[in-house]
């Protein structure tokens, strides 16, 4: 029988390697800098002979990828590098992980972590066996196949759940493209009724992962590539809708002057200036910014969604002033968010935390003196890490010591992390009533939690109260006033921030803080000229709970010192509800417009009630100015 099982895999890995020698022909796109690809390939290939490599296994597909482009490897390192990432595929067939690979090269136990890395794997690595399968030697082109037979379990037997929008993606590639490379109809079909299952989810609740300035990236790249390569047209068809969703939701908040994606973010790991792969890699470029590429899987990817192109009406929708956006992005009925674009703003936000990640409550400025700045956000957090800078900084390591006791194995401990409290908003237009409530959880490192915003330092004049205040000496603070408000004004723009409610110890109030920070970036390469921040910072009590609402205004058009002063007697003036009772919240500001806040049960978590002038449209999915423009794209699917 053992010999049966034997010959039964020999068979199967000999006919996947034969049936994947007759891939297509396609152009390999010109790369932008092919020195800075061979700079890049350089760096990777010395990484890579370290022991163990300095780089994770997915970066050696992708490595691999450009140096059969270049011709950079001999036929015999080829194949030893091969055999080094055939290493890390989990071969034990009694292993749920079984044809999944690690991520790095010291891990051991079938312990695959997440279990992602397989799909990123594949994702890169297809590629090779699309474009260049015909420069592999017959040894590297079997041990290749070894590779993807295996990996093809391990694709197929990764549970991703519906909503985790980026990997279910990839997923639906990696099941086509082997499929079809390795003609193998079954596993075509399997890809096709996963991508219509996903398609529904789409179209009935949107996209969970929304605006988010990494994923979104990695949804166009997985999108592009069945767009380009599925060589059935019904699959074409599908990705075309999902593709021409995508850019419709981030071309209605591409801030195109500031080169970044606008809006409330799911998954965001820069707290102070977006910027990401979404636009570095693709939508800069393909607005006519400098293309930055080097890696042929991104040029490739580039150059499909560059094919597919944007249409007139979302390249209209970016230079639409004025534009009120509202998205649905779950299938809960609280989670929603707004966004309203002026000229040279845009204020937006979450009704519903998404993850330890995201970026619920914003505000972007920009004009044409000064297109690029920090962002104004707010986040709640329990590790004195206001800026974000922890994973950067590598203190997730120097605090290893802290970390709880079962910290979940996909927790990211070392990344920057913050609360994902209860939180409900009531937005109209270009202003929002928000609550949060939070307790502390295993990402922090304090019994006590921190409310903090992060400012640009480039405004024009600060306000505390009714006190005009310079910034702060560098290392210095200023206490805000009783009022608890701060004002600010860019060029025409003012910003009104108000803190109505918290539970903070009495007498306790934020603080203007002045670090000297400045923002470099990390995960992408490139100069943010005017890169200073600032920070108010609420430091709650010692007993790991956050309460607070605040109240955010920004209107353009303050022109005269006269204006700006009518726009903060208009704060202060205005009329607030507060009630707390039993741990019911009810929190309102009687603006011109009407009645703007929100009601929640804190105990219990429970959104009770939204006063807002506009209440939110009724099964929504995408609305821009009231028409749902999502689904005219998607309802089909519905």
């Amino acid at each position: 029988m053992k010999k049966i099982c034997q010959l039964f895999i020999f068979l199967s890995v000999f006919w996947f390697q034969v049936l994947a020698q007759n891939n297509n022909r396609y152009a390999i796109p010109e790369m932008p800098d092919p020195g800075a690809q061979k700079t890049v390939m350089e760096q990777d290939w010395l990484a890579l002979q370290n022991t163990p490599p300095r780089i994770n296994v997915r970066a050696g597909f992708m490595f691999l990828l450009d140096a059969l482009n270049t011709h950079f490897l001999t036929a015999a390192q080829t194949e030893w590098l091969l055999k080094k990432l055939k290493t890390r595929v989990i071969t034990d067939k009694t292993s749920e992980h079984y044809g999944n690979m690690y991520w790095g090269w010291t891990e051991v136990n079938n312990n695959v972590g997440d279990g992602n890395n397989v799909q990123f794997s594949v994702q890169y690595g297809i590629q090779i066996k699309i474009l260049f399968n015909d420069r592999l030697s017959d040894q590297a082109r079997k041990t290749l196949d070894e590779i993807f037979h295996l990996a093809l379990n391990g694709v197929r037997n990764q549970t991703v759940r519906i909503s985790y929008t980026n990997i279910l993606i990839m997923k639906i590639w990696n099941l086509v493209a082997l499929g079809q490379v390795y003609h193998d109809p079954a596993v075509i079909r399997e890809g096709r009724a996963l991508f219509d299952q996903w398609l529904q989810q789409i179209a009935r609740y949107g996209n969970r992962e929304y605006d988010s300035p990494t994923y979104c990236g990695v949804d166009l790249e997985s999108l592009s590539l069945l767009h380009k390569y599925a060589a059935d047209e019904d699959i074409r068809e599908r990705a075309a809708d999902a593709l021409r969703f995508f850019l419709t939701d981030i071309s209605a908040h591409y801030h195109a002057r500031a080169g970044i994606l606008g809006g409330a973010h799911s998954r965001d790991y820069n707290r102070v200036f977006s910027r990401d792969l979404l636009e570095e890699k693709y939508i800069n470029p393909l607005l006519g910014g400098e293309n930055h590429n080097d890696h042929l899987f991104h040029q490739v990817c580039f150059t499909a969604l560059k094919e597919f192109g944007l249409t007139k009406e979302q390249k209209s929708l970016m230079q639409q002033s004025n534009r009120y956006i509202v998205q649905r992005w779950d299938s809960l009925p609280n989670t929603y968010a707004s966004e309203y674009v002026g000229n040279k703003f845009s204020i937006a936000s979450s009704n519903q935390a998404y993850s330890p990640d995201d970026k619920p409550f914003v505000i972007y400025l920009s004009s044409p003196a000064i297109p690029a700045m920090p962002n104004i956000a707010y986040v709640a957090e329990g590790r004195d890490d206001h800026y974000g800078t922890w994973s950067a900084e590598g203190k997730g390591e120097k605090m290893k010591a802290l970390m709880p006791p079962n910290y979940p194995s996909n927790g990211g401990w070392n990344k920057t992390r913050h609360l994902s409290p209860f939180i409900q908003t009531a937005q109209n237009r270009n202003e929002f009533v928000m609550l949060v409530s939070g307790t502390k959880d295993h990402n922090c490192i304090y019994d006590y939690l921190n409310s903090t915003i992060i400012l640009p330092n480039t405004f024009d004049e600060i306000w505390l109260g009714n006190q005009e205040t310079p910034v702060p000496e560098i290392n210095g603070k200023q206490e805000l006033d009783t009022t608890q408000t701060f004002f600010a004004r860019f060029e025409d723009v003012a910003i009104a921030i108000r803190l109505l409610w918290d539970n903070a110890a009495t007498g306790v109030r934020p603080f203007l803080y002045n670090d000297g920070f400045a923002y470099h970036s990390a995960r992408e390469s490139f100069v943010l000229k005017d890169n200073k921040a600032l920070r108010i910072t609420l430091r709650h009590p010692d007993n790991g709970k956050l309460e607070m609402a605040m109240w955010w205004k920004v209107e353009e058009g303050i022109k005269t010192e006269d204006d700006f002063k009518k726009f903060r007697q208009s704060i202060l003036e205005t009329p607030v509800n507060i009630s707390y009772q039993n741990g019911i919240a009810d929190i309102a500001v009687i603006t011109p417009a009407g009645k703007l806040g929100v009601k929640a049960d804190l105990k219990n978590k429970k959104r009770l009630d939204y006063y807002n002038p506009a209440p939110v449209p009724q099964d929504l999915l995408f609305n821009i100015d009231g028409v749902d423009i999502g689904r005219a794209i998607m309802n089909k699917y519905r």
